[in-house]
């Protein structure tokens, strides 16, 4: 039974979620200390405004018969004009009428009677069903300053002020929440611009990553990425050695092969013997492109475009591709047909931006396919179509190949079956390797794809963005 596997996290998502989680339990701790704090404070205050009260009140009264308890100092006033809340007369006994002044309506007078002791100081009692915070103060006349407020109004103000002083704390803590957001998002900029980097890169481009700019905790992981890009082309190099080695050693017996069958062919044999020189001199043939081809891409697979001059003119190329198969197109009666060079080079000076060597070997791969599959009597074209982008088709009026196989015809030593060709399998891979080189993007279509013969041909485009000039 294979291991289960791990579902992949997101860093930025697990670090907001752990913050978040953290910061909204510390901010609703604080809040709710804050709130409960807050309260009492406020509702401290409340108490001491009923006392404050309570003392302007037992002023204006002593005032009518000691005008100075008005300005008097509030120690002086105490020990002249009320008694102590601890002495045994600074109490309203039960059953005693006390004239109590609230603090709503007005400032409403009620008369009560409480069936209780009532002492000096800050209590709370019930007043004809409502509850009231009161205050009560005795002066030394016996008389007794009371001062009341409903302690629905006393909570209300202080949720109010408690609420006023904690919900500042949960908005900054959102803010700051936010904030921690935003700098993560910023901070993870420098992985996502590496990861389009490495994205945009070429297939066959090693180079080590510039570590430059980069953020430390980045470097351990781009130093082990350089580290295994390094390991990577030193291995395709031995991978190119190898291979340009074997076919190096291959060509000499080849070739001394070959020059034994030209011998062979000039002596004089029987027609089996013939036969047989003939099936061999095609097999030496075949295992000769075999190492050519062979040759071809990997030197298309190690070697960079970067320092080659990459203007090349594209009618000559274009003239000595068809040159060279040239023979090879009259021995089957094909014509090859060039269009759209009189309308867009018609002094026969265009450059495209691709390597000169590349640009021959594509074309040769391409147009010498487009002869070997097309039936005899036939017509290639090579049509320039457009210069911004530079777009190019190469279409004959073959067999075509299956739409389920035109990406297959680029790996190396593939070959779509049932053509009646020989061939080695590397033509459109060597094109390939040289058209992604080169910033060039290669497209297989039906040429004819309304043809009734069934016969829908191929069409090869090659394009790109560069501008030509």
């Amino acid at each position: 039974m294979s291991p289960v596997q791990k579902k992949n996290y997101g860093f930025v998502k697990r670090l907001l979620v752990w913050a978040g989680t953290a910061a909204l339990i510390m901010s609703l701790a604080a809040a709710a200390s804050l709130f409960t704090l807050s309260y009492n404070e406020a509702c401290d205050e409340q108490d001491d405004l009923l006392e404050e009260v309570t003392g302007v009140l037992a002023r204006l009264d002593i005032s009518s018969k000691h005008p100075s308890a008005l300005w008097m100092d509030d120690d002086d006033f105490e020990d002249w004009f009320t008694l102590d809340e601890n002495s045994p007369q600074a109490i309203a006994p039960a059953g005693s009428t006390v004239l109590v002044r609230t603090l709503h309506k007005g400032g409403q007078t009620i008369r009560a009677v409480f069936d209780q002791d009532l002492y000096d100081g800050a209590q709370t009692l019930f007043i004809s069903g409502t509850e009231y915070r009161l205050y009560l103060r005795t002066l030394s006349g016996g008389q007794h300053i009371a001062v009341a407020q409903r302690m629905k109004e006393i909570e209300k103000i202080a949720r109010q002020t408690a609420l006023a002083a904690s919900l500042p704390l949960l908005a900054l803590s959102l803010a700051l929440f936010i904030i921690l957001a935003g700098v993560l998002w910023y901070s993870m900029k420098p992985i996502h611009a590496l990861a389009s980097k490495i994205n945009n890169r070429q297939p066959d481009d090693l180079t080590p990553i510039d570590t430059q700019g980069l953020p430390t905790e980045l470097l351990p992981m781009v130093d082990a990425f350089n580290g295994v890009l390094f390991r990577i082309d030193e291995l395709r190099q031995r991978e190119s050695r190898f291979v340009a080695d074997a076919a190096h050693e291959l060509r000499s017996p080849l070739a001394a092969l070959s020059l034994q069958a030209e011998r062979l062919e000039k002596a004089t044999m029987n027609e089996p013997a013939k036969k047989q020189l003939k099936d061999l001199r095609i097999s030496i043939d075949r295992a000769t492109r075999l190492v050519s081809q062979l040759l071809s891409l990997k030197r298309a697979q190690t070697q960079s475009v970067k320092n080659t001059e990459k203007k090349t003119v594209l009618s000559e190329t274009v003239a000595a591709v068809i040159e060279q198969i040239w023979a090879d197109a009259e021995k089957k009666k094909i014509e090859i047909e060039v269009l759209g060079f009189d309308e867009y080079d018609q002094d026969g000076t265009l450059t495209v931006d691709v390597a000169e060597d590349d640009l021959f070997s594509i074309l040769r791969n391409l147009i010498e396919n487009a002869v070997k599959y097309c039936p005899e009597g036939s017509t290639v074209t090579i049509e320039l179509q457009s210069l911004v982008p530079f777009k190019m088709n190469v279409h004959d009026n073959g067999p075509g190949i299956p739409k389920e196989e035109r990406e297959r015809v680029f790996d190396p030593f593939y070959r779509v079956l049932g053509t009646g060709e020989t061939g080695t399998g590397l033509g459109m891979a060597i094109v390939k390797t040289l058209a992604e080189r080169n910033g060039l993007q290669i497209t297989l279509n039906d040429a004819y794809p309304l043809a009734e013969n069934g016969q829908k041909g191929l069409m090869v485009t090659l394009q790109t963005k560069i501008v030509c000039s």
